[in-house]
């Protein structure tokens, strides 16, 4: 990685999208989406036992907003849509492994009026560009639960090839659920454009 981008903060423009760093003005939405019982229902493998409040939310804002590099370990961001910077969602790429050349990605559409106009796609394909090409990364990676039939959908969709199944991983909803682990390589994804 070139120390240019080594300094660079994570900012991107696709078609219609802003993917950025998140902003404190993010905190009551991304509060609302990270407390909603749906998406901590398709998404989070160990809920907390009460609510996140406003605060913590804010206080995790603060935490991310200076991490937020093309070298980190971790990079947060939103997703605001290009025509008038709302945020309708956010992802991660986490666990970014620079020697193994590897990272783990998600992403939610928390505004439900926003969900099913191909954001995510969108977002996502801007984001694997940026692991394979800024990052410098050969795989990039995403654990699903067997159940969220749309986030599979989308990920395959992309091109990723699902690896292997943890059985019975989560407990969710008085019972246990599997959890899928898929995997896009970059010669797959340089074959796909």
């Amino acid at each position: 990685m070139t120390h240019e981008h080594a300094r660079a903060l994570f900012h991107f423009k696709t078609k219609r999208l802003l993917l950025t760093g998140h902003s404190l003005d993010n905190a009551a939405l991304l509060n609302q989406w990270v407390n909603d019982p749906e998406l901590a229902y398709a998404t989070d493998d160990s809920p907390p036992d009460q609510p996140e409040t406003l605060a913590e939310t804010k206080e995790y804002l603060e935490t991310i907003q200076a991490n937020n590099r093309l070298d980190g370990n971790r990079i947060d961001y939103a997703i605001r849509l290009g025509a008038d910077n709302r945020c309708i969602g956010f992802g991660q790429i986490v666990r970014i492994d620079r020697y193994n050349k590897h990272c783990l990605l998600s992403i939610i559409i928390g505004d439900t009026s926003q969900r099913q106009k191909g954001y995510a796609a969108e977002a996502l394909r801007q984001v694997i560009a940026v692991c394979f090409g800024p990052l410098g990364l050969h795989r990039v990676g995403a654990e699903i639960f067997s159940f969220n039939t749309p986030s599979i959908r989308l990920f395959e969709s992309l091109g990723f090839v699902r690896e292997g199944v943890k059985r019975e991983s989560v407990w969710k909803k008085g019972r246990f659920a599997d959890e899928c682990s898929y995997s896009l390589l970059r010669p797959e994804w340089r074959h796909r454009q």
